[in-house]
């Protein structure tokens, strides 16, 4: 049922292609008014050419809304005033070109358009049978001209805010998410470099005397990553939450099997499979990995819905290859989450060169798919 109805979504209408359409239906429903009906019985040809001045310019109002705002009223009253026409769609057209005046021009050409406008209006309702309805005709036009406007620029201005607000938060997402791939890192690195100075400091003291210059280079590795230790907890200590996370390993591929566990107990069913020859890979492509796997299934498990989804994990010669698809009818997007979504993949994997690609499949279901190259 859910199948049937996505396709029965409704078909994507140009608005260029809607006016352009508009433009050639009123044209002709004027000229067959004037030709085979009881419009301008006597002045057939000058009525045809005016006709043609109101409703053919409707095609191009997004184009020059300024100027077909402006012409089109201006023609139309001159019509009215001429003939008195009777078909239906001069009103049809005159009102699309006050609104491309109203809601697409800047503050300067509106207020030229819209004096012209109204003088036009007050001008020729003077002269006419009844200058008091041509009086009221006008302000009418002029009071709903202002009121649409003013609607209008509202709603702009809440578009633009809310776009900024959006544009903030994007900013401060990628932002907490550098800051959170630097602590992991941080946190990584931090072991193996304390691994490797414990180490170093051992075997200098092991070698007691012998072996002078390899007792040097010992000190002077030792030396070296106590210092690189110092400075890498001073530079990252300012990126760290007031929770007080502490130094700790940081998961990688060999968890992986952990993760897709905890997934199946929480709901959703998982297949992991793992193709060429897994191996030891920096610390930091084996976190980002983990981290990406963690986070498509947790959208997955979030917005999904009843789906089943697989991680593909396949090892390349220089490259790690990643995908994590569902199949399920849930949201367009992955979004924000603990890793923020998205955004986090996709710093990760800038992180290391890589590439991320992220949408709906053709079958249905939302797939990652990541390249991370291996150096």
């Amino acid at each position: 049922m859910h199948s049937r109805l996505s396709r029965l979504r409704p078909f994507p209408l140009d608005p260029v292609k809607v006016d352009w359409a508009l433009a050639v239906l009123l044209s002709v429903g004027a000229q067959l008014a004037i030709w085979l009906g009881s419009d301008a019985v006597h002045h057939r040809l000058g009525a045809a050419l005016v006709a043609l001045a109101i409703t053919a310019p409707i095609a191009v109002r997004r184009r020059y809304p300024a100027l077909v705002g402006t012409a089109v009223p201006l023609f139309a009253a001159v019509d009215h005033d001429l003939w008195d026409p009777q078909f239906v769609g001069y009103p049809v057209a005159t009102i699309c070109a006050l609104y491309a005046l109203t809601a697409w021009t800047p503050p300067r050409r509106f207020a030229l358009g819209f004096a012209l406008v109204v003088a036009v209006y007050l001008a020729f309702s003077v002269g006419g049978p009844f200058p008091n309805n041509g009086v009221t005709f006008a302000i009418v036009t002029a009071v709903v001209m202002l009121l649409v406007r003013r609607v209008l620029g509202d709603r702009e201005r809440r578009t633009r805010v809310a776009e900024r607000e959006r544009d903030v938060a994007a900013r401060e997402a990628v932002v907490e998410e550098r800051a959170r791939i630097a602590r992991e890192l941080h946190d990584a690195i931090a072991h193996n470099v304390s691994m490797m100075v414990v180490q170093a400091g051992a075997e200098r003291r092991v070698l007691d005397g012998r072996g002078g210059s390899t007792r040097e280079v010992l000190e002077t590795i030792e030396r070296i990553g106590r210092g690189a230790l110092t400075e890498m907890r001073r530079l990252v200590g300012m990126l760290r939450s007031d929770t007080g996370d502490e130094l700790a390993p940081q998961p990688g591929l060999s968890e992986l099997p952990t993760l897709v566990t905890q997934v199946r107990e929480a709901g959703l069913p998982v297949e992991l499979r793992v193709e060429g020859e897994p191996r030891e890979l920096p610390v930091g492509i084996e976190l980002s990995a983990y981290r990406i796997v963690q986070e498509a299934l947790t959208n997955a498990l979030k917005h999904a819905g009843e789906a089943r989804a697989s991680v593909q994990v396949r090892y390349g010669a220089d490259s790690l290859e990643l995908e994590i698809a569902d199949d399920g009818p849930g949201g367009q997007t992955p979004v924000v989450s603990g890793g923020h979504g998205l955004a986090g993949m996709r710093e990760r994997v800038a992180l290391y060169g890589g590439r991320l690609d992220a949408g709906r499949r053709p079958s249905g279901g939302f797939a990652v798919r990541v390249l991370l190259p291996i150096r």
